[in-house]
């Protein structure tokens, strides 16, 4: 997600902070939430039935009004719950508060599904990953940007894939740019690709006459 502020792009690297500490950022995430969803549906309506993926904040999970945004969202997008995702940090999941597990398990009833993003940084613990509820785990772009030079960070990438497998989750590889990465990670074992190789982030509007030139090329 981007703003544009002057004709400018603005990542969200610079205007989420200033959500947050100017207390935008539950309004900003419910924004999201009901964009995405519509985007969703959108898709369906096209006959493209992929998951929209979402990032949740800290600051959304902890409020006891998420769930209500959330099915705020799917109602008025009418779209199928299994098309949302919703994108958190391995933190997010372990935080044991009433409100934010109350709020993960709401949104597991809801339909919707849930990843782990920027799996293997920060504070990641494979001891917690048996407990996550999540279906989906996207490895960090920073294991991928070195490949294939760098054979200790696709051994950490191959022993990931490996263990996400065995707990029934799908392993998605982030920041992709080149062939020489991809071929290295579907060596590795890999279920799913995204990054630049294949396409920039684009609006609604370019996204689907995109699409269906890929598939009228296949």
């Amino acid at each position: 997600m981007r703003c544009s502020v002057g004709g400018e792009n603005i990542s969200p690297a610079k205007f989420i902070p200033v959500a947050e500490k100017t207390g935008l950022i539950i309004r900003l995430g419910e924004w999201s939430l009901l964009q995405g969803a519509m985007h969703a549906r959108l898709m369906q309506d096209a006959g493209y039935y992929t998951k929209v993926a979402i990032n949740v904040s800290r600051a959304q999970l902890v409020s006891p009004k998420f769930t209500q945004a959330l099915h705020a969202a799917l109602i008025c997008s009418n779209v199928k719950p299994e098309l949302v995702e919703l994108e958190l940090t391995e933190s997010l999941f372990m935080d044991i508060s009433d409100t934010v597990q109350n709020n993960l398990k709401n949104a597991i009833a809801a339909g919707v599904g849930l990843a782990i993003d920027d799996f293997g940084t920060g504070y990641s613990c494979l001891a917690n990953l048996k407990d996550i509820p999540a279906r989906k785990l996207k490895l960090d772009r920073a294991f991928v940007t070195v490949l294939p030079e760098d054979k200790r960070a696709l051994a950490v990438v191959r022993a990931m894939t490996q263990l996400g497998h065995e707990l029934g989750m799908t392993i998605v590889a982030e920041g992709c740019e080149t062939k020489e990465q991809i071929d290295a990670l579907l060596d590795a074992g890999v279920d799913a690709i995204q990054g630049f190789f294949y396409a920039r982030p684009m609006p609604e509007e370019t996204l689907l006459p995109w699409l269906q030139s890929r598939n009228h090329n296949k």
